[in-house]
């Protein structure tokens, strides 16, 4: 196991991008600036750290994150939470209910970009002689990290403002998404890929790593293949190489499905990964303080077989957390998995005073109940396939303690056990802001202080995992029409070899991958842009119309809050808001303007409340 507790918490440096600052979210929070700062090649260490930290900064308010937003925007998941809980009900029904819902995921995504930016046009200052090594795995990590900044800008809002030099033009407009953005995304992975070395950082330390440059090159390449170029099966698909008519460092002049796949087979066969022997294994529900007592996971603890752990031989690139949670600074609560608080088991209780979370629902614990399972995607799960269990629990069944409560809204009783809360024997259930949850446990034994005295808000410390080595392996299948990594993944969950079709493979990637956040683009990218109401993922978030919820303690069923999923997937193409304070600074829609589907002439974009069923 990490011992998180003990890592020190990273520098949190900035350096001004001068100019188009305001219109970018991109400002200077310290004293340090291009002009003066870096002073050294340990400085940009500094900077890289603080680069990093920006998705910490996202993991403040997961509404605003792109792993969070993805998820309840798929029909994995509902919005749920509460029936005051206004912001997941919106996102959840693809719609808004205040402006300045997106703001923060605007702004993090272009410090992001800022910081990566200014890494890469400052790596050259300084000589390298004798560590070029060293030089080409950081510059690979600040291309990694832009490429990453622009894919989740381009997924959330599609024509973003854009720039690729040390600062930001003023002004600096929207450009395409399509013709000019995902190219130099493609090439900022490409450059990440061909520059870094297998084994240049320890794995699971929280660096992007060759192998995870080449898994998310994959997983940005489908999305352009698919959704922009409409390639349909990209298996059969004939598909033109992707020219850069820029220059760049280490990408090279154009990008062939061919060196895709053959990134993707560099990463299975040489990053040093493998999957975990036992899906089960992949979710700190499988701890050794919980194990021994959760009878669904008992057979591992009998074998001595405990939680691969944070930074295990599966995870490819995470966001990770550390003992520093508060709800004062910057960053904040952002050091610990908010998504997990999120997701737990809603808190309050039914009228009788019987509530979740404590002994009775162990181990599981209590939370805010937002991003439920959709019951959907249990009713179309085999329960011949392990994973199912091991991804979705159903409260009411499996917890002798569960209860809907007086405030549960979107509440089919399911959740994700990828990401709730995890108890253990020796929680504090009469407290939860002493030792409640299992971390809490383990962090009391080892007498650390909780440095924001609230166990059951700040004890979370699990990876939110981005990418995995499942990922990449389908992928390739995907990729290539073959269905060896297919099987191999499905072998590891004790399931039967099967051959390879678009319909199994799409299959394959909702169950093994179900609640983490990938679904919603996977759907987009198999729908292409511009599918209307009748593509495959309008038809997918339209199935939740109907789906049986609990609201309030009683049992009926979703309706959509304004129009239908349908209606808003075509109207929206998946596209987020754009937040129109930043519009609002040029007041020039050359400069930037609203995605389509939003914006007041739009009746049924915005949500005035949840939704009553």
């Amino acid at each position: 196991m990490k011992k998180i507790y003990l890592m020190a918490i990273a520098a949190a440096f900035t350096f001004s991008l001068t100019s188009c600052e305001d219109f970018l979210d991109s400002e200077n929070y310290t004293e340090a600036n291009t002009g003066n700062y870096p002073a050294s090649p340990g400085d940009l260490n500094k900077e890289l750290a603080a680069l990093y930290g920006v998705m910490n900064q996202f993991s403040t308010d997961p509404l605003q994150s792109p792993w969070f937003v993805n998820y309840i925007m798929s029909d994995d998941a509902n919005g749920a939470g509460g029936t005051g809980d206004v912001e997941s009900h919106a996102i959840g029904h693809l719609t808004a209910n205040k402006e300045s819902l997106f703001d923060n995921a605007w702004h993090n995504t272009y410090v992001g970009i800022g910081r990566a930016s200014a890494i890469i046009y400052a790596v050259d200052a300084f000589d390298w002689t004798g560590q070029e090594k060293t030089r080409n795995q950081l510059l690979g990590e600040a291309y990694f990290m832009r490429g990453l900044f622009y894919l989740w800008g381009v997924q959330f809002w599609g024509d973003i403002p854009a720039y690729w030099a040390a600062a930001a033009p003023d002004p600096c407009p929207q450009q395409s998404a399509e013709d000019v953005i995902m190219p130099h995304i493609l090439a900022d992975f490409t450059s990440a890929a061909n520059l870094m070395s297998h084994g240049a950082t320890t794995q699971g330390d929280g660096h992007a790593t060759k192998g995870a440059a080449e898994g998310m090159l994959a997983r940005a390449y489908m999305f352009y293949e698919g959704f922009y170029k409409k390639a349909g099966e990209l298996a059969t698909a004939n598909l033109a190489d992707v020219a850069f008519d820029f220059e760049q460092e280490g990408a090279g002049k154009s990008l062939s499905k061919a060196q895709v796949v053959a990134f993707l087979e560099d990463a299975i066969n040489n990053g040093g990964y493998k999957l975990v022997d036992d899906f089960r294994l992949l979710w700190q529900y499988t701890n050794e303080l919980t194990a021994p007592d959760y009878p669904f996971v008992k057979d591992l603890a009998d074998q001595g077989k405990y939680w691969a752990g944070n930074g295990n031989s599966e995870q490819m690139f995470q966001v990770q957390f550390m003992n520093a949670g508060s709800w004062n600074g910057n960053i904040g609560m952002g050091f610990t998995n908010m998504a997990s608080l999120y997701c737990g088991l809603r808190c309050d209780d039914d009228g009788a005073g019987h509530k979740n979370g404590d002994a009775g629902s162990m181990p599981f614990g209590q939370g805010w109940g937002q991003g439920t399972i959709n019951a959907n995607l249990w009713d179309d799960w085999s329960d011949m396939d392990p994973r199912k269990k091991a991804t979705i629990l159903d409260a009411p069944t499996e917890l002798s303690g569960f209860v809907f409560t007086t405030t549960c809204s979107e509440d089919a009783g399911y959740y994700n056990k990828k990401w709730m809360p995890v108890t253990c024997s020796g929680s504090s259930f009469d407290d939860f802001n002493k030792y409640y949850t299992w971390w809490g446990v383990y962090r009391n034994s080892k007498e650390i202080a909780a440095p924001n005295d609230n166990s059951f808000q700040g004890d979370h410390y699990t990876d939110i995992v981005l990418l995995r080595l499942a990922d990449v392996m389908l992928m390739h299948s995907e990729l290539t029409g073959t269905a060896d990594q297919m099987n191999k993944v499905r072998a590891r969950a004790g399931l039967p070899a099967t051959t390879y079709s678009w319909d199994n493979i799409k299959k394959e990637r909702r169950f093994e991958l179900a609640a983490e956040g990938i679904r919603f683009n996977d759907l987009r990218r198999w729908s292409g842009k511009g599918g209307g109401e009748g593509c495959e993922a309008a038809q997918a978030l339209e199935r939740q119309n109907g789906s049986r919820v609990n609201y309030t303690g009683r049992w009926t069923t979703m309706h959509h809050a304004t129009s239908s999923w349908a209606k808003r997937y075509a109207e929206t193409d998946g596209f987020l808001m754009i937040p129109p304070s930043q519009i609002l600074i040029t007041n020039d829609e050359s400069v930037l303007k609203q995605n389509a589907g939003w914006g007041a002439s739009v009746s049924d974009a915005n949500m005035s409340g949840t939704p009553v069923y």
